[in-house]
């Protein structure tokens, strides 16, 4: 018969702990998986583990003999851990989007260290989707709908699409009232060329015959871009903050669209029960809400 090791491992932390709560908590589980660990065992060997009862649980003596022979072992095992992964198992790492690290993380991860010194964070930047089943990244920051098979994911924020323009631009070429209006400028697409048109649909504007500029395929270059004059762009509140506080950047018009798309922070199921990588989730979705 295979021996299931994390079926061991898991009596062993309960039967240490004294509690299903308690060893939940040391395992990053929750209390009901644990005690269907503990009973598939129990069913799986045909021997009674723990006796349970309202005040609690307790060993029973096959129990007791399998903590003697096993919790040795563990310990063993578990110092080794701690010797040669325990900095590993403090460090989050981060796969986002340039602009969104630009815009959000780097803001925040000074104050994140501040808060939790223990915890280190590393941040990857690159436009595609990393493979969390097979590359050594614990935390992936996605824009959409936070449906991902096989993948948990946790809701971030929720920023609306706001249209954008440099002061200079607009006293060259004239305020905007409406939105028929901007069609009077040259309209920077986002990186999938359909944002103006659902935003001129959602508007009952016929946009036959707009002008559209370079399409950069990245929300921090078509900040620039916008910043540079080269036309107006639609793009999420959460990138264009830094611009408008500086001056940099001015709202076109009040008209916001609220987009149903999110930020969100997507992981394997078992990533995201390390305290480490729950305790950066909370603080940045924290962050983000304030």
């Amino acid at each position: 018969m295979a021996i299931r090791i994390q079926d061991l491992y898991t009596f062993h932390v309960v039967a240490r702990a004294g509690a299903m709560q308690d060893g939940a908590h040391e395992l990053g589980v929750t209390p009901g998986a644990i005690s269907q660990r503990i009973r598939a065992v129990e069913e799986r060997h045909g021997v009674r583990l723990f006796t349970r009862s309202k005040n609690g649980i307790t060993l029973t003596a096959a129990g007791l003999a399998l903590q003697s022979d096993v919790s040795a072992a563990f310990s063993t095992i578990e110092a080794a851990h701690q010797k040669n992964f325990a900095r590993h198992g403090h460090t989050v790492r981060i796969s986002a989007s340039a602009t969104f690290a630009h815009t959000m993380l780097v803001s925040s991860l000074g104050r994140f260290s501040e808060a939790h010194s223990a915890i280190k964070v590393s941040v990857e930047t690159e436009d595609r989707l990393v493979d969390l089943k097979s590359e050594p990244v614990d935390l992936a920051i996605r824009h959409g709908l936070g449906t991902y098979p096989g993948l948990r994911s946790e809701w971030l924020c929720s920023p609306e699409l706001i249209l954008v323009v440099s002061p200079k631009l607009l006293e060259r070429l004239g305020p905007l009232e409406t939105p028929s209006d901007c069609l009077r400028y040259r309209l920077l697409p986002d990186s999938t060329g359909k944002d103006w048109s659902i935003w001129f649909e959602a508007q009952g504007i016929d946009a036959s015959g707009a002008a559209y500029g370079t399409q950069y395929g990245n929300d921090f270059l078509t900040v620039k871009a916008v910043i540079d004059g080269q036309g107006l762009a639609l793009l999420n509140d959460v990138y264009v903050k830094e611009g408008l506080a500086s001056g940099h950047l001015v709202r076109a018009l009040n008209a916001a669209w609220p987009t149903a798309f999110a930020y969100y922070a997507v992981a394997l199921a078992e990533t995201l029960e390390r305290p480490a990588v729950s305790t950066f989730v909370k603080w940045l979705k924290k962050y983000l809400s304030s």
